[in-house]
C-alpha cells in the first residue's frame, strides 16, 4: 500500500496546485484551450433562452476540462482554474457587449470612468449561498429541490415560459454536476487502485457521497464547500464571497467525527489545513472570505472548539487567505479575542473584527428584523447580508474629490479639461463657504444621481448576461419566485454606491474654508490656480495646510461634527433610493482599491494632496493626518453616524509595535476593540509595524517576504506593492512614531 505523505511533505505541492495545475491532457482541455474553444463558437447559445444557453456552455466546460486527483491533496483539480481567466468570461463578455449596444448610457460611464468622476462598473457576480440550507442538502438535495420547486410552479400555473427556462438552466448545470462528481470519483478509484493509494479512495468516496446526500463529517463538508466553490467561482463566473459561518455550521459535524472515532482532532485540523491550503494557491488579490463566531438565540457565544482550532491551522499557516472576519460580542469569550489580537499583532493572519451591536442596529434600522441581524452573513470585505435572503451588488464608486475639484472649476476637470460636472458657477462667484460647499454638494448629488440612473438602466439585464444557474437553487425565495437569484430572485436585493475619499474630502473643505474665508491668505480662484498647477510656486502655504492640525481623525469636536454633517449629506443622496430589481440602494463608505485608483485621476486637492496621490480609505483618516493617537480616531470615526452606512462603516487603525507588545500590549488591543464596539463601530482592523521594519523591507525584500499589509478589507505582501504605496505606508507609520 502507498504511503500517505504527511501534510508538510505535501505542502510545496498544495502551494503550487492552481499556479503551475499538473493535469493528465487525456483527461481533457487546459484552462486556455477550453477559452480558445469557447470564442470559436461564442455566438453558438445566442438564441437559447439565457439561463439554458449558460447551462449548456456549462456543460461544455465541464465535459471538457482536465482533471486530476492529486496524490499529494485532499481535493481534486480543475482545469478551470485561472481567476482572472475563467472560461466563461469569454461568453459572458459577448452578451455584455451586447447589451453595451442597447444601453442609451453605456458611453456616459465610459466617459465618467475615464475622468475618474466615479468608478462604474456592471457587478455580475458577489453572491453568497444559504450554506446553513445546502450543507444540509448536498448537490442531489439541491437539485431535488430545484425540481419540487418546479413541479410546484407547474400545478400552480406559474410555470411560464422565463420560468421553465429559468428551472431547465438549473436541471441542466445540477446534472452537469453530477456527472462531473462522478467523472472524479471514476478518476480517483482509477488512480488509487493502479497505485495501492488509500488516499484516493479516500477522496473518492468524499466526492460520491457529497454528490449522492448531504456531507456526514467535516471532510465532507469541506469538500462540498470546496467543489461548491470551484463550481461556482470559476465554472459559472459568480464569485462565492464567503464560505459561510465555518464553527456554527460545522461544529455538529466535528463532535460527531470525535465522538464516533470517524476522525480525530489530529485529522480534522489536517483537513482544514489541506483545504486552506487550495485558497492559498489560487492566490486572488482580494483574498476568500469566511467567518466566526456570533451570538446564539439565547445570548450565548457561538464561538466553540472549532474555533479555537481554526485559528490555530490559519496561525500555522500563516496565511493571506482565507481571510476571516470575526463576530464578536460582550459574550465573546477572552481568550479567543486575545488569541486572534495576538495573530494580528505577530502580522500571523488576515483577520478583521465585526462587532456585532453596532452591526445589528445598523441593519435593524435598514429594514431588517433582530433576528436577520442576529443570524446575518459577512461576506466580502466587511458587507453584511441577510442569510439566505439577500444579494448586494457594488454598482459606483463615487469620488468626492472629484466634485471638489469640479466646483473649483465651474464643472470642468483640470486633470483631462473635459466639462464633466454641473456648472456651479466660477470660483470668484463663490462669495462665501456656504455658496462652495452647497457647490460641491450639488456636484456629489449630480455625479450620484448619474450613477443611479446608469445603473437602473442596466441592473434590470444582469441575468441576460450572466444567469446565476449554480446559485439560485441554494436561495429558497428564488425558487418560490422563479426569479434568477443573483439578479432579482432573493428577497432584499440592495446595489451599493460607495463613496471614496471621504476623510481627504473633510480636510480639504476645511482648508478652504480657513485659508480662504476665514484668513483670507489665498482667493478661490486663486486656489484653483495653484492646484491646476499641482502646488507649483506655492509650497510653502501648502506645507501650512499640510500641517494644519484642523484635520478629520484628531478628535477635535469642530472637525467630527463638520465630517459628521458632510457623510450625512452625501449617504442621504443614496439611503433607500428603489433600485431596478425591487430593492433599494445603500451607501457605503467602504473604498477597495477605488481610494488608489480614482486618485491617480484626480488632480491636487486643497488639503495639501498632490496629483495622483492616492485619498482616504474606508472612515479612516488621510494616511498621515490622524496624530492624537488611535483613541482620538476611534472618537472621530464614531461621530459619525453608523446608520448612515448600511453598506459597511470599516475603520482600519495603525499601531506601532512597541505600543502592543506584551500582556500590556494585548489588554491595549482589546480596549480599543471594546471601545470601538461600545460606540457602535461595524468592523476594525489593523497594521501593527514601525517605520524601520516598513523602510528595511523596501531596501531589501528578499528579507521580508512574508510581510503582510493590510490593504482594505484583505491582506497583501508588502513586496508586491509597487513604491507609491509602500511609500504611503512607511509615511503613516512616520507620523504614528512622532
Amino acid at each position: 500500500m502507498k504511503k500517505t505523505n504527511r501534510f508538510d511533505e505535501d505542502q510545496p505541492f498544495l502551494l503550487r496546485k492552481f499556479r503551475e495545475p499538473v493535469l493528465d491532457p487525456s483527461t481533457g482541455m487546459t484552462n486556455e484551450e477550453i477559452r480558445q474553444a469557447l470564442a470559436a463558437r461564442v455566438s453558438d447559445w445566442d438564441d437559447l433562452p439565457r439561463p439554458v444557453g449558460k447551462a449548456r456552455v456549462f456543460e461544455f466546460i465541464c465535459d471538457n476540462m482536465a482533471i486530476a486527483i492529486g496524490p499529494h491533496d485532499l481535493f481534486p483539480t480543475f482545469a478551470c482554474h485561472n481567476r482572472h481567466r475563467r472560461p466563461f468570461d469569454v461568453v459572458k463578455n459577448h452578451w455584455d457587449g451586447i447589451l453595451n449596444q442597447r444601453l442609451k448610457h453605456w458611453n456616459d460611464i465610459l466617459e465618467g470612468n475615464r475622468v475618474g468622476r466615479f468608478m462604474l462598473w456592471k457587478d455580475f457576480d458577489h453572491s453568497v449561498p444559504d450554506w446553513d440550507d445546502t450543507l444540509r442538502l448536498g448537490f442531489a438535495g439541491i437539485l431535488r429541490r430545484a425540481m419540487e420547486a418546479k413541479a410546484q410552479h407547474a400545478a400552480n400555473g406559474t410555470l411560464d415560459d422565463d420560468a421553465r427556462a429559468y428551472f431547465d438552466g438549473i436541471e441542466i448545470t445540477y446534472r452537469c454536476i453530477h456527472r462531473t462528481l462522478t467523472r472524479f470519483a471514476d478518476l480517483a478509484r482509477a488512480e488509487a487502485a493502479a497505485e495501492d493509494d488509500p488516499r484516493r479512495l479516500r477522496v473518492a468516496a468524499s466526492i460520491e457521497a457529497v454528490r449522492d446526500r448531504e456531507p456526514r463529517s467535516i471532510y465532507e463538508a469541506l469538500q462540498f464547500i470546496y467543489l461548491y466553490f470551484m463550481f461556482s467561482e470559476h465554472i459559472d463566473f459568480m464569485q462565492v464571497r464567503s464560505l459561510g459561518n465555518m464553527d456554527r455550521q460545522l461544529i455538529g459535524l466535528y463532535e460527531d467525527d470525535l465522538r464516533t472515532g470517524r476522525d480525530t482532532e489530529e485529522g480534522v485540523r489536517e483537513c482544514f489545513d489541506y483545504f486552506f491550503m487550495q485558497w492559498i494557491s489560487i492566490n486572488n488579490y482580494w483574498g476568500q472570505p469566511a467567518y466566526l463566531g456570533g451570538t446564539k438565540a439565547d445570548g450565548s457565544t457561538e464561538i466553540n472548539a472549532l474555533s479555537y482550532l481554526i485559528l490555530d491551522e490559519l496561525g500555522k499557516l500563516r496565511a493571506m487567505t482565507p481571510k476571516f472576519q470575526l463576530k464578536i460580542n460582550h459574550n465573546t469569550p477572552r481568550a479567543f479575542l486575545r488569541r486572534a489580537l495576538a495573530m494580528v499583532r505577530d502580522h500571523n493572519a488576515s483577520l478583521v473584527f465585526i462587532c456585532e451591536p453596532g452591526l445589528w442596529r445598523i441593519l435593524m434600522a435598514h429594514g431588517a428584523s433582530a433576528e436577520e441581524a442576529r443570524t446575518c452573513d459577512i461576506r466580502g470585505c466587511y458587507e453584511a447580508g441577510i442569510l439566505g435572503k439577500s444579494n448586494g451588488t457594488g454598482s459606483a464608486h463615487i469620488n468626492l474629490l472629484k466634485a471638489i475639484e469640479f466646483a473649483l472649476n465651474n464643472g470642468t476637470d483640470p486633470v483631462s479639461g473635459t466639462k464633466a460636472g454641473l456648472e456651479t458657477g466660477e470660483a470668484e462667484s463663490l462669495a462665501t463657504f456656504d455658496d462652495f460647499y452647497a457647490a460641491v454638494c450639488r456636484q456629489i448629488g449630480k455625479t450620484v444621481a448619474d450613477g443611479i440612473t446608469y445603473t437602473n438602466e442596466y441592473e434590470p439585464c444582469l441575468e441576460q448576461v450572466n444567469p446565476a444557474n449554480v446559485f439560485s437553487p441554494t436561495i429558497r425565495n428564488s425558487l418560490r419566485t422563479a426569479r434568477d437569484g443573483f439578479a432579482r430572485g432573493c428577497v432584499y436585493n440592495s446595489t451599493g454606491i460607495l463613496f471614496i475619499g471621504a476623510a481627504t474630502a473633510v480636510d480639504a473643505l476645511l482648508a478652504v474654508r480657513k485659508y480662504v474665508y476665514e484668513l483670507g491668505v489665498v482667493s478661490l480662484a486663486e486656489l484653483r490656480d495653484i492646484l491646476n498647477r499641482n502646488w507649483e510656486g506655492a509650497e510653502k502655504l501648502r506645507t501650512r495646510i499640510l500641517n494644519d492640525p484642523l484635520k478629520y481623525g484628531n478628535g477635535i469636536p469642530e472637525v467630527d461634527a463638520f465630517a459628521a454633517d458632510f457623510c450625512h449629506t452625501f449617504a442621504s443622496f443614496v439611503n433607500g433610493v428603489p433600485n431596478a430589481r425591487g430593492g433599494c440602494y445603500r451607501a457605503s463608505i467602504h473604498t477597495a482599491r477605488q481610494f488608489i485608483e480614482l486618485g491617480k485621476r484626480t488632480g491636487a486637492t486643497p488639503d495639501g494632496r498632490a496629483f495622483g496621490d492616492e485619498m482616504s480609505k474606508n472612515a479612516s483618516p488621510t494616511m498621515g493626518m490622524d496624530r492624537q493617537g488611535v483613541t482620538a480616531l476611534i472618537r472621530s470615526m464614531t461621530t459619525l453616524n453608523p446608520l448612515d452606512f448600511p453598506g459597511d462603516f470599516p475603520l482600519d487603525v495603525m499601531l506601532l509595535p512597541a505600543t502592543v507588545r506584551g500582556e500590556e500590549g494585548l489588554e491595549a488591543m482589546e480596549a480599543l476593540v471594546k471601545t470601538y464596539m461600545e460606540r457602535s463601530g461595524w468592523a476594525i482592523h489593523f497594521n501593527i509595524f514601525s517605520p524601520e521594519e516598513l523602510i528595511e523591507a523596501q531596501k531589501h525584500p528578499e528579507k521580508y517576504e512574508g510581510l503582510q499589509v493590510r490593504v482594505c478589507g484583505w491582506n497583501t505582501r508588502f513586496n508586491d506593492m509597487d513604491k507609491r504605496e509602500q511609500d504611503a505606508y512607511i509615511a503613516r507609520a512616520l507620523n504614528i512614531a512622532d
